[in-house]
């Protein structure tokens, strides 16, 4: 005697699966007697069993995703814009991941390019005007000397000199912006600050004993830190030139070292320019001052490509400049 079957239909519910969306469902065929307990946990297993396999599918194409950007992130990171080395990208079984190889490609190639035409330019500017300032200086300074020479004449010349110099060092504070800028001081090593402001002190020993200032130092720390030592050099002394400067006969400048933090305070007149505005180029108290207005600007690119904080402070008459070392520890008060 033959059994009887019953045809029995499962809605599952809506899924989407390799490009494909519908309503799945599972049929089956019931022996007449069997239970519907026997039934539901027939479809359950394949229920299970389809979701197992749908999310196989779904974590190897997102583990294929994942491996590639992982790949293109590795070289990203190797990419170096002095290299003149192409960058290569792997092919890739994904034709999206194969599109932005090509478009980085491009982007690297025009930054690298760019980048080159603007080193190139500022080499050249820096060599081809260092030349016929010289030339200048060399005649104006000549001049100067021959005889017979009226006050009219000896008043030009003194400033064409004086023009000429000045222009030559900005000529050199602003090649320096620039490597510093395109960061061209890579050189990293152990510099002990104290070191450093003794010897630039030292320097400015005579310009110092004009002005009559009184300098006093304190060093409750001695901070060694990684990094250029031209660098930290061009930096102290433009914090040190910078209050010499802007002080007045007789001053004085307090210099304060801690392991945190450096601190130079001095004299000076009233400041009527913005705080924000200082460390901003070509930017002087006055337009008749013979400050080229770059000093705080190369300050704040040193301290920017460090991750210092240089900020300033006027109050009871007395203008201070405070460099953080660590500036995301709480701050000290040296």
């Amino acid at each position: 005697m033959k059994q009887r079957y019953r045809t029995l239909l499962y809605l599952l519910g809506f899924l989407t699966a390799g490009g494909l969306a519908g309503w799945y469902g599972l049929t089956g065929s019931l022996p007449a007697g069997a239970s519907w307990l026997s039934f539901l946990a027939y479809v359950s297993f394949l229920t299970l069993a389809l979701g197992w396999w749908i999310e196989w599918r779904y974590q190897r194409r997102i583990g294929r995703v994942r491996q590639q950007l992982t790949r293109t992130l590795q070289v990203l990171e190797q990419f170096d814009i002095d290299d003149p080395s192409p960058v290569q990208f792997e092919n890739s079984p994904i034709r999206a991941f194969n599109e932005l190889h090509e478009y980085l490609l491009w982007l690297f190639l025009r930054i690298q390019q760019h980048y080159l035409a603007n080193k190139q330019f500022t080499e050249n500017a820096a060599h081809e005007l260092q030349t016929p300032l010289a030339i200048i200086k060399g005649h104006a300074e000549l001049l100067l000397q021959s005889p017979g020479l009226g006050e009219d004449e000896i008043g030009a010349l003194d400033a064409i000199l004086k023009n000429t110099n000045r222009v030559a060092r900005l000529n050199t504070a602003l090649i320096l912006l620039s490597k510093i800028e395109h960061d061209r001081f890579q050189d990293f090593e152990t510099v002990r600050f104290r070191t450093i402001i003794e010897e630039v002190l030292e320097n400015f020993e005579d310009l110092i004993e004009i002005q009559q200032l009184r300098v006093h130092v304190d060093f409750p720390g001695d901070p060694q830190l990684e990094l250029s030592c031209t660098l930290a050099e061009i930096l102290i002394a433009n914090l040190v030139q910078n209050a010499i400067r802007h002080n007045y006969k007789g001053g004085e400048i307090d210099i304060v070292l801690t392991e945190r933090a450096l601190v130079i305070s001095n004299t000076g007149k009233v400041l009527h320019t913005p705080p924000e505005e200082l460390f901003q180029r070509f930017r002087r108290e006055t337009e008749a001052s013979e400050s080229l207005g770059l000093g705080l600007s190369i300050i704040r690119r040193i301290t920017d490509k460090y991750g210092w904080q240089i900020s300033y402070l006027h109050d009871a008459g007395r203008h201070t400049l405070r460099l953080e070392f660590f500036p995301e520890l709480n701050p000290e008060t040296p």
